[in-house]
């Protein structure tokens, strides 16, 4: 329980010093509530989309038992934002909720694709090899993804400046409205994952133990999949792709509770969300009054928790 507690104490600590830290004219009363609204939905983002992309890290990571696992490795941040603006472009959507479906369907293709191809033959591989596997496929889906982006944007160039900083992770101008399908993914899916959380125990442990606890093996992976895709799409449709996030919440949540995914899930929520708040703060101070794209911080702290990551497996492939 004190694993749970203590990040949540260290997010209501930074809720806190945001709010305390706000300055405002005032003699101006109608530009101060705004103020204070607009700052009620930034922080709402962090906390909202910061959890969501958490947790989604843990189901990643369990349905491919690969540590590495993250929504920016696996392709799925790449593919909905492929989507997302594909959506801008054909349809002219604007906002969370019309990006959605876009966001959906290409952050869907492109995890299918990772997981159809590095999936094949892994019960053959060895571990270290299945998961290096998965890495190489992720950033090649990710590449193909971003690459379809960057043509679409090519061939529309009228909305280039204004998803330029939206494609590298943006909670600046996310309103209450935008987060309305994060919020109702998230009321859907995530107490549907807490229900399963033994079966995805056994997940993460092996095959043979989910199949004696009863339960189907890939009807379990094909179900933490989809929920986390389903929690990714619609929060990479408010705030843009946001890379790593997944990945340092979920091995921060591993090495503090192991795989108990009752307490997993918390911990890994709450990491997200403190993260994502934390990044935020920095991106806003870096070159104030200039505003730096959340998603460059989150990558740039997400980098060596990937290398530490690979050279950890190294060391046990060394060592085995």
């Amino acid at each position: 329980m004190l694993a749970c507690a203590v990040p949540l104490v260290v997010l209501a600590a930074l809720i806190a010093w945001r709010v305390a830290t706000l300055s405002y004219p005032a003699n101006a009363p109608e530009l101060a509530a705004e103020i204070r609204s607009v700052l009620a939905d930034r922080l709402a983002a962090a906390v909202l989309i910061g959890a969501v992309l958490g947790i989604s890290g843990v189901l990643l990571r369990s349905a491919t038992r690969n540590p590495l696992a993250d929504a920016e490795i696996t392709g799925v941040n790449s593919g909905a934002a492929f989507g997302a603006v594909a959506a801008t472009s054909l349809l002219g959507a604007r906002g969370g909720a019309a990006l959605l479906p876009g966001a959906l369907i290409g952050a869907t293709c492109a995890v299918t694709l990772t997981l159809v191809f590095s999936l094949r033959g892994a019960n053959r591989a060895g571990s270290a090899l299945a998961i290096q596997k998965l890495v190489l496929l992720g950033i090649a889906i990710s590449a193909l993804f971003s690459a379809l982006t960057s043509i679409t944007l090519v061939l529309d160039e009228a909305q280039l400046a204004t998803v330029l900083s939206w494609l590298s992770g943006k909670l600046g101008g996310v309103r209450m409205a935008d987060l309305i399908p994060t919020l109702l993914a998230a009321l859907l899916i995530v107490p549907a994952v807490v229900i399963g959380a033994r079966r995805l125990d056994a997940l993460a442990a092996d095959d043979a133990v989910t199949s004696a606890v009863g339960a189907n093996p890939g009807a379990v992976r094909l179900f933490a999949v989809a929920s986390a895709v389903g929690l990714v799409a619609p929060a990479v449709a408010a705030a843009g792709p946001v890379g790593f996030l997944g990945l340092m919440s979920a091995a921060l949540a591993h090495r503090v509770v192991g795989n108990r995914h009752r307490y997993l899930l918390i911990v890994a929520a709450c990491t997200g969300a403190g993260v994502l708040l934390a990044a935020d703060t920095i991106a806003q101070a870096l070159w104030a009054p200039a505003e730096t794209p959340v998603g460059i911080v989150t990558a740039l702290a997400g980098v060596p928790v990937l290398l530490w990551g690979i050279g950890h497996l190294r060391a046990k492939r060394v060592s085995a």
